[in-house]
């Protein structure tokens, strides 16, 4: 396979409403025991790619104490690497100069380092299991100099509002990027996803400093689009869904409850990893009663939990009833406590208040930290 560099890109990573107020999308809990990142960059490391940088806009506290030793997702890590790109200047002169292209030239080392042929360029909000190796070899073989990926969808009107989407000529050329505004039921939506040979990647970073400091890579991209430039579509067919707000965060991540929705994503040899932490099982007390949820290690059950995920130590006291809520670690659900429809971040505890309900469409949201 030839020399990659897998980029992974947070720089235009939407927010999940007060979830990601204090921490990045990226570092957030999904599924009660993974991040975010971790989709992609398994991706990379499933794809044979040992060499990657994560371009962190901000909250990099969050980012750090995910990644740890940064080994886990490495193929070779005698030969590769994984390091963390932060643009202290961008956070220095305001939000307009914390852009992708600023962030890479002030980590230009990077690129020095790995010396790719091809970089690979993707986001953190898209959740598919991508295997980029034929994305690779349909790039070369068609002499291409950027590859976009894209998947045709048809629920466009409800899903992926605000997304990129493509114009596809016969010829399979990219010739338009538009925004979606739930217009249309089936478009081609833009995955963020990039592959660019390596000279080409320099002469937008080029082309972007003498253009405008504000201008991010997509932008550059679209300017060349503009000018009559012509850029290879990818098709991806897989399982693919934008986490792009907190409504969808809790939408979608109960649609994998669905045994049949979790084989589309979780594919056979094709190991997701992810920090690993030495916690016990589950425990759960005679008086547990738990049906079709996510329960991560280190938690004690001894009330009901029913349609819903919970992450490591998470303590439901007897009496308690759980259903449809998606609570982070180390919550305390008290005796005869009642639950629905909400979303509790790390470290609360539901002591006082006998019921909190939200609805489908007005989720409940309770704060990190908070005694309630």
């Amino acid at each position: 396979m030839a020399n990659i560099l897998g980029i992974l890109n947070l720089h235009h990573s939407p927010e999940l409403g007060p979830l990601t107020k204090r921490r990045s999308i990226a570092s957030t809990s999904f599924l009660g025991r993974y991040a975010f990142m971790d989709f992609m960059l398994s991706n990379f490391s499933n794809s044979g790619i040992d060499m990657v940088a994560t371009l962190v806009k901000k909250h990099p506290r969050s980012i750090l104490k995910h990644l740890g030793s940064r080994n886990i997702w490495n193929v070779n890590t005698k030969n590769g690497f994984e390091v963390i790109a932060y643009n202290e200047q961008g956070i220095k002169f305001g939000e307009r100069y914390n852009t992708d292209i600023a962030n890479i030239l002030e980590n230009k080392w990077i690129l020095r380092q790995a010396n790719p042929d091809y970089v690979i360029i993707a986001p953190t909000h898209f959740i598919a299991p991508i295997d980029f190796r034929p994305v690779i070899e349909n790039h070369i073989r068609n002499n291409a100099e950027i590859t976009m990926m894209y998947k045709e969808v048809d629920n466009a009107r409800e899903h992926f509002i605000d997304a990129s989407t493509f114009t596809i000529n016969n010829d399979g050329l990219i010739t338009n990027i538009a925004q979606n505004k739930g217009a249309f039921d089936r478009v081609n939506v833009s995955m963020e996803t990039l592959i660019i040979n390596m000279d080409k990647f320099k002469e937008l970073l080029k082309e972007a400093k003498n253009l405008s400091a504000f201008f991010s890579i997509y932008d550059v991209i679209a300017y060349r689009l503009g000018l009559g430039e012509r850029f290879h579509a990818y098709e991806y067919r897989g399982y693919l869904r934008s986490f792009d707000s907190l409504d969808h965060y809790f939408e979608y991540s109960f649609e994998l409850l669905n045994y049949t929705m979790r084989k589309e994503l979780f594919l056979e040899h094709w190991p997701i990893y992810t920090v690993t932490h030495d916690t016990p099982p589950a425990k759960y007390d005679e008086s547990a009663y738990v049906r079709n949820s996510f329960v991560a290690n280190g938690s004690k059950i001894a009330g009901t939990v029913t349609n819903s995920i919970l992450s490591r130590y998470v303590h439901v006291l007897p009496g308690a009833k759980i259903d449809k809520c998606i609570i982070l670690t180390d919550c305390e659900i008290g005796p005869n406590r009642e639950l629905e429809y909400c979303v509790i971040d790390k470290a609360v505890k539901v002591t006082k208040i006998k019921e909190i309900r939200g609805t489908v469409n007005n989720i409940a949201y309770i704060k990190e930290g908070d005694i309630v």
